[in-house]
């Protein structure tokens, strides 16, 4: 028998977004047995202002035309920034309920995303080696003949996702230790070979720079040895790679196709495909226009001069 966690789902400002999402969770398998938590972020001056209000009373409506099993909307007076607003949100219900499933207001879900997180939840829930279940799985050439349902690797990810209380209470969000790991060579070349750039996104995060709660996140599942499982086959994907969203650009190479059958995932307690983690790796990195740019970023930010 299924055990349904907690749903927290986080948006902003984009009306049009929240109302895909939400659309697709309530064609979901099991959408009536679940709880349904919405942060609903606070504007940050009157040019979102009334953006935000669309949001809100969008969110009123659906809340009483929703058929889940319960429903919160929790409105901030302020505007907390999305780490902050998903550091909290986040830690607010897995701290009461022992487990948590996790959608930003960009995503598009499968029918079967809900059945496949709860079951992967109550798999891997005793076996402490496995950090977080994602529901992203990128379109890797590898997989075309992969016989498994799901795969492993070190690298964490935040495009829909699930974890446990005692997975998610000891992040350090303050980075703490972050010069300890800094000064250890071995460390940061098996971190940085996770996906290209992560590293760069601490460093910023340290230094004051940026505020990216998915690369502390990822960094602490890396630093406990946490594993995290994928599905061969998606069961969710970004529709905000579109610059409307607050960390991401226009990019649409992490397109992929969502999941259509009816079979229940089969999860297994595998170890980490280090075919496929190479290719994410490989994956992740920019083209060589790309590169060229974010160096040219990097030594005008230097110099102390706008590079835009």
């Amino acid at each position: 028998m299924i055990s349904f966690a907690p749903i927290a789902i986080f948006a902003y400002k984009r009306k049009d977004k929240i109302e895909q999402c939400l659309s697709s969770l309530k064609k979901c398998d099991g959408f009536d047995k679940s709880q349904l938590f919405i942060f609903s972020d606070g504007f940050k001056g009157e040019a979102d202002k009334g953006q935000v209000g669309e949001v809100r009373d969008y969110l009123r409506t659906f809340s009483q035309m929703c058929s889940c099993k319960s429903i919160e909307i929790i409105e901030s007076k302020y505007n907390k920034g999305l780490a902050n607003s998903i550091i909290t949100g986040v830690t607010s219900i897995v701290n009461k309920y022992g487990k948590i499933i996790v959608v930003e207001d960009d995503l598009i879900v499968s029918k079967d995303f809900i059945k496949y997180m709860n079951i992967g939840l109550d798999f891997y829930e005793t076996n402490k080696r496995y950090g977080m279940i994602s529901a992203y799985t990128y379109p890797l050439k590898e997989l075309d003949s992969y016989d498994k349902d799901v795969y492993v690797t070190r690298k964490g990810d935040c495009w829909g996702w699930a974890t446990w209380k005692d997975r998610w209470e000891t992040v350090d969000w303050e980075l703490k230790n972050f010069d300890e790991y800094l000064s250890n060579k071995k460390e940061r070349k098996a971190f940085s070979s996770l996906e290209y750039g992560l590293e760069e996104q601490l460093i910023s995060q340290h230094n004051g720079k940026l505020d990216a709660w998915a690369a502390r996140w990822i960094f602490h599942l890396f630093q406990h040895n946490y594993l995290t499982v994928y599905p061969k086959i998606c069961r969710a994907v970004n529709m905000g790679n579109d610059s409307s969203g607050e960390n991401c650009s226009t990019d649409d190479k992490y397109s992929n196709i969502l999941y259509q059958g009816n079979e229940a995932c089969r999860f297994e307690y595998l170890d980490v495909d280090h075919k496929l983690e190479t290719e994410i790796y490989c994956f992740s990195l920019p083209s060589m226009g790309q590169r060229i740019i974010a160096n040219l970023r990097r030594f005008y930010s230097y110099l102390g001069i706008s590079g835009n």
